[in-house]
């Protein structure tokens, strides 16, 4: 894991920003890089400064937590939510919300996050043996093996927890120790595309677009709610 974690805290309740601060200083690891009031201010704190957590309400002015999380879905790698309203529990799982809590906090329950949290800092930084090749490759290690695929033998991804599988045109696959978002990372934005929780594609491998579904080299993949209007705009 690595040294320093650096986190943003979002919340329009200052009672609520202090009470996180707190909580947060007990971990030398963790460094906190700024403080928000809305999605919309924190959108642009997250873009420039990249931390690595946001703790984030959902009920704020302006935009709203899950508006943030949709805005830069992927691009935070622990987003975790405290939040009185225990009702946008199941669409924060779609968008792949690291934690989920209630408030208030307590020590309890912020020390159970942190324990996952350093779990999977600690579970990535092993795993970060994928690196993009100049060449359209990537190198990715299954067990003790590592393996050359270039981006156009690539067909899909799908995400198995801490794993994600990767089926190549050969019918072959992989499965490497690594999230489906951070191996997206290392992937052309323009020849891949995310079309559910589960799921990412090869565009350039696609055979058909059906209603809620993609078929991509005989195999039906399906669409996700929180995913379509992405796919209708970049396959139509």
């Amino acid at each position: 894991m690595p040294d320093t974690l650096t986190y943003l805290v979002v919340d329009d309740d200052e009672l609520d920003r202090l009470t996180l601060i707190g909580e947060a200083t007990k971990y030398t690891c963790l460094q906190r890089v700024g403080t928000c009031r809305n999605g919309k201010e924190a959108v642009e704190y997250i873009l420039h400064l990249k931390p690595d957590i946001v703790f984030s309400d959902i009920e704020m002015p302006d935009m709203d937590g899950m508006e943030m999380m949709r805005a830069l879905y992927g691009r935070v790698p622990v987003p975790v939510f405290i939040t009185s309203h225990p009702e946008f529990a199941l669409e924060s799982y779609d968008l792949e919300v690291f934690d989920y809590i209630l408030k208030p906090l307590s020590s309890e329950r912020f020390e159970k996050c942190m324990s996952r949290i350093q779990d999977f800092f600690r579970l990535r930084q092993r795993a970060m043996d994928i690196a993009p090749d100049e060449n359209g490759y990537i190198q990715v290690k299954q067990g003790y093996e590592k393996h050359r695929l270039h981006h156009s033998d690539i067909i899909y991804l799908e995400a198995m927890k801490d794993y994600t599988k990767i089926r190549t045109i050969s019918g072959q696959s992989l499965l490497v120790l690594e999230t489906l978002s951070s191996l997206l990372k290392q992937l052309p934005e323009d020849k891949f595309l995310r079309i559910h929780r589960s799921y990412a594609i090869n565009q350039r491998k696609v055979e058909s677009v059906g209603t809620g579904k993609v078929t991509i080299q005989g195999v039906e993949l399906p669409v996700g709610k929180s995913f379509k209007a992405s796919v209708s705009t970049r396959m139509s």
